[in-house]
C-alpha cells in the first residue's frame, strides 16, 4: 500500500487508492462520519476542539506512517486536520490516542463525576490550581491553612489566585491570553 514519492525523497508514502476506498466505505455507512487527518501541517489540537468534537457521533482518525500519505486523499476527505505539537513522530497513532482520550472524557457519562470537567486546566486560559491531599504536613511542607478551614468561598478565591500564579509561572503564553484582571 505504499511506494516511493514522485519527485524523489526519502521514505515511502501510502498509495491514495486503498485509503480513499476505506474512507469512502465509512462515509457510505455513515455520511456524518467526521474525518480527521493527523499531520504536522494541521491546526494545534486544544481543549476547545476536544469539547466540540465530543458532540460528534462518529470520528475517523486517519493516521499515516513515516513519510505520510498522498496529499490528494487529505484534499478529498479531510473534515479537519490536526497536530498535537511541534515535534515529529513515526506515525499518527499516538496523537489519535491522545485526541481520543481528550475528546471522550467530555462525553457525558464517561467520567464518574461530571464536576471533574468544571475546573480544568485550559478553561479560560488558566491551568488548574495546585491540589493537595493528606497529610497536611508532608516533609515539612504544609498545605495552605485556609484549605483546612472549610470556608468554600475563601478556598475558591484562593484557588483562583493560585491558578493565576501557576499559569503565569509555567505557561506565560497562556497567561498573556488572559483578560486583564484587577
Amino acid at each position: 500500500v505504499d511506494d516511493y514519492m514522485i519527485g524523489g525523497g526519502a521514505g515511502l508514502l501510502m498509495f491514495p487508492q486503498p485509503l480513499d476506498d476505506s474512507i469512502k466505505f465509512l462515509k457510505e455507512k455513515d455520511k456524518n462520519t467526521h474525518v480527521i487527518f493527523l499531520t504536522p501541517a494541521g491546526k494545534k489540537f486544544n481543549q476547545n476542539d476536544a469539547k466540540r468534537l465530543s458532540k460528534k457521533n462518529h470520528i475517523c482518525f486517519v493516521c499515516s506512517r513515516y513519510e505520510g500519505l498522498d496529499e490528494r486523499v487529505v484534499e478529498l476527505w479531510a473534515d479537519e486536520v490536526f497536530c498535537i505539537g511541534d515535534f515529529v513522530l513515526t506515525g499518527g497513532e499516538l496523537p489519535a490516542l491522545c485526541m481520543s482520550d481528550a475528546i471522550s472524557r467530555n462525553i457525558p457519562g464517561v467520567l464518574g463525576n461530571n464536576m471533574s470537567l468544571e475546573v480544568e486546566s485550559f478553561e479560560d486560559n488558566l491551568l488548574e490550581a495546585p491540589s493537595f491531599t493528606k497529610p497536611d504536613n508532608f516533609r515539612s511542607i504544609f498545605v495552605v491553612s485556609e484549605f483546612l478551614k472549610g470556608n468554600h468561598a475563601k478556598i475558591h478565591t484562593l484557588k483562583n489566585k493560585m491558578a493565576h500564579c501557576k499559569t503565569r509561572f509555567f505557561r506565560p503564553d497562556l497567561y498573556q491570553k488572559l483578560k486583564p484582571h484587577k
